[in-house]
């Protein structure tokens, strides 16, 4: 068996395929009846994929990855070569060459295009960007710099209503939630002027706690604000590292004087963090009681003296450290990440034992709490309506594969962190098949893709190669990665990758908040007053915590804010969600 096939053949043992037929786990339909989306250019006979009215779109990203197995392409019959400009930002380096950029060649051929994809600097990007249209020069799809940018080229014409597009991302759609689209709608034209679908890092925090920590004191995992409490005082004053010194608190922050840093992790405990609308009106965490509750919890803590000395002031670093040197009892960080800083010390303490001290919990540490919101929007990708208006048969053909590009399609391990041998052999380059593993898992929550023993690539291989990266924009989703568990790796690196792989597992388990923050978008005085007023907030905030001022004296600060252009931003909240302007900002 050649390498390649070795390789093909562990991707596919490790991958479980679900048959999609119209309606998926999540709730998105692939397709249904009703008005055909525009026709034109595909086989006679084609798919009948309906309208993007037809499509339900889902209210959560889905928990599993969800594969494309069984999804119906036949809109598109492939036939006829297309020519495709894509124009996006870079990793620091041009793209290739197509000829030199085996990701382009593997795409080109696939779905029988000529690509080019131009990648200029983001410094330069908009500038690049507002020429190529001054100039009549138009790419066939752009990555936009920002969703104001895309409205504002949508007011002008010039981009394709993506209601046209949606239609044929079959799979794309299953990531793609109604609040994604209601933030894409532009509601000056009612144009949805680009595509979107999950961000590349999306909900990786979680906490963790000290496991031993908790035995020693006897104790169990809080689940209640009390528990949390009697637990910081607990481990804070009663040695639970048995060393006899008064050493050890509860936790640290690590905002550098500009924001909270782990604490941050509980401003989702007591409340939705988000203007909504509940029981038909506007609540807001400042006048529901969301935020003034996170503020008490904080300075409860504060009060207690089981936060660690200079917790505001300290640095990210400093905080971590005093984790990895045995001072606080819990973290609130991205698992992996935590595994390689805190545990190990960036890989200097190689003690195994280390890893029995933390454990990640699924529950909420406070009652009613749960996690912050996902479904944020990825890349903005826009279509050129020069390029795409009354070309049917290319827009099939893009939205094809683009469609094959996210995660849980046939072309998704071949387009990220670049690639997997079969597209380096396809383009005649002799690499190492048996340097490179990728696959789902078994249970279809996770995926993984790695070097591992000898690389995939030399070094030389991989310089020339490193900027095809940039393709990985189309389709990463590092929310559902985990590192592949090596069963050749030593002791110490088993231990670490499975340590860093549970709290994955349990971080994209929890309990969220629906992403309501994407329903309200503040413009004009109001935007303006939420910048301007950032850091009075941050002090008055921190002088509640700290009990420079009472918090009996809440009233008068949401006066104070509402002077500050917060009845702005009530009031476009209020009109952005539907509802009526509540009497406190008329």
């Amino acid at each position: 068996m050649t390498k390649r096939a070795l390789a093909l053949v562990l991707a596919l043992s490790m991958s479980v395929g679900i048959v999609l037929s119209g309606c998926t786990d999540s709730g998105s339909t692939s397709s249904a009846g009703g008005d055909t989306a525009s026709g034109g250019g595909g086989s006679s006979g084609a798919t009948d994929v309906g309208s993007f009215d037809d499509i339900e779109f889902p209210d959560d990203l889905p928990k599993e990855i969800i594969m494309s197995d069984g999804l119906d392409y036949s809109y598109d019959d492939l036939t006829e070569r297309y020519s495709l400009e894509i124009i996006s930002t870079n990793y620091g380096a041009a793209a290739l060459e197509a000829k030199d950029d085996v990701v382009n060649q593997w795409l080109s051929d696939k779905f029988n295009m000529d690509i080019t994809l131009t990648a200029p600097t983001g410094e330069d990007y908009q500038t690049v960007l507002s020429a190529r249209f001054a100039a009549n020069d138009y790419p066939d799809i752009i990555q936009l710099p920002s969703r104001e940018y895309g409205f504002t080229l949508s007011e002008q014409g010039l981009l394709l209503d993506a209601r046209n597009v949606y239609p044929y991302l079959l799979h794309s759609n299953n990531y793609t939630t109604k609040n994604m689209i209601k933030w894409s709608t532009n509601s000056s034209n009612n144009e949805i002027p680009f595509i979107t679908k999950y961000a590349i890092q999306d909900g990786v925090w979680g906490f963790v706690v000290r496991q031993d920590w908790l035995e020693a004191l006897d104790m169990e995992y809080p689940t209640t604000k009390d528990e949390v409490l009697e637990f910081a005082k607990a481990v804070t004053f009663n040695d639970p590292d048995g060393n006899g010194k008064d050493d050890t608190y509860f936790m640290t922050g690590g905002g550098e004087g500009k924001g909270w840093g782990m604490l941050g992790g509980f401003e989702t405990m007591f409340g939705n963090p988000a203007a909504h609308v509940e029981d038909g009106e506007l609540s807001h965490p400042y006048f529901n009681g969301t935020r003034k509750a996170f503020l008490s919890f904080i300075k409860e803590l504060n009060d207690a003296g089981v936060l660690a000395p200079d917790w505001f002031t300290k640095n990210w670093d400093q905080s971590w450290g005093d984790a990895s040197n045995d001072m606080i009892s819990m973290c609130w960080f991205p698992a992996g990440t935590f595994e390689v800083q805190v545990v190990t010390k960036n890989d200097e303490d190689k003690n195994i034992d280390n890893f029995k001290k933390w454990a990640y919990y699924q529950n909420a540490p406070i009652e009613g709490g749960k996690f912050g919101a996902t479904g944020n929007p990825g890349y903005m990708w826009a279509f050129t309506k020069e390029k795409f208006e009354g070309q049917d048969g290319k827009l099939k053909r893009v939205a094809h594969m683009i469609d094959t590009m996210t995660i849980g399609g046939e072309n998704y391990f071949q387009t990220i962190q670049n690639s997997i041998p079969e597209v380096y052999e396809a383009a005649g380059m002799d690499v190492n098949a048996d340097g490179r593993v990728w696959g789902y898992t078994d249970d279809n929550k996770s995926f993984y893709i790695s070097d591992v023993g000898d690389k995939m690539l030399t070094q030389e291989q991989s310089d020339a190669q490193a900027p095809n990266g940039i393709w990985q924009m189309w389709g990463l989703c590092t929310s559902y990665q985990i590192d592949y568990e090596d069963p050749a790796a030593d002791e110490f690196t088993k231990a670490k990758v499975k340590s860093g792989n549970t709290g994955r597992t349990v971080i994209n388990s929890y309990d969220r908040w629906s992403n309501d923050g994407l329903l309200v978008t503040l413009s004009g005085e109001a935007a303006e007053a939420s910048v301007a007023n950032t850091d009075w907030i941050l002090a008055q905030e921190y002088a509640f915590i700290t009990g420079t001022r009472s918090l009996d004296d809440w009233d008068a600060y949401m006066q104070e804010w509402l002077s500050k252009g917060g009845k702005e931003i009530i009031q476009q909240s209020a009109e952005q969600l539907g509802v009526e302007v509540p009497d406190y900002a008329k």
